[in-house]
């Protein structure tokens, strides 16, 4: 993907389709053992017996994996500067080897007040399975960008 030269390349409504990527289930596994250990992100048994029915990936490990992608596409390699929080919703549980695609839509963009060599972007990242479109992952995260 074409790298960004500037934050003010940007405007609200913009998106771009960042391709995709699948969580493998050796992977939830690991991450939910490290960092998320409920039963229903460790164990296909308890899974089966949880709100979920079946074993589904942590959203901590589908927000970090799709942080990752953004910063592997290269689309922000040369202004992104750093984050400042983010807005997770998950309006859907993810599967182990779910084939799943990303798009980013700037919401915001803003000259920062203090830096006017920066910017500010609320960035909204829609991950949705490759097969049927639904939604696992709706956030918003702030991003520092160079002007």
């Amino acid at each position: 993907m074409t790298p960004l030269r500037s934050a003010d390349d940007l405007a609200p409504g913009m998106s771009f389709d960042l391709g995709g990527f699948v969580l493998p289930r050796a992977e939830v596994l690991e991450f939910a053992s490290r960092y998320d250990p409920q039963p229903f992100h460790l164990d296909e048994e308890a899974a089966r017996h949880s709100v979920f029915g079946r074993l589904v990936a942590s959203g901590l490990h589908t927000y970090s994996a799709s942080l990752g992608h953004l910063i592997r596409s290269g689309l922000l390699s040369e202004i992104n500067l750093a984050g400042g929080g983010a807005q997770l919703t998950w309006p859907a549980p993810l599967e182990p080897d779910e084939p799943v695609t990303m798009k980013l839509v700037v919401e915001e963009i803003r000259a920062s007040r203090s830096k006017p060599e920066m910017a500010v972007a609320k960035l909204r990242y829609v991950v949705a399975t490759a097969r049927e479109g639904v939604v696992v992952l709706d956030a918003v995260g702030t991003h520092f960008l160079k002007r």
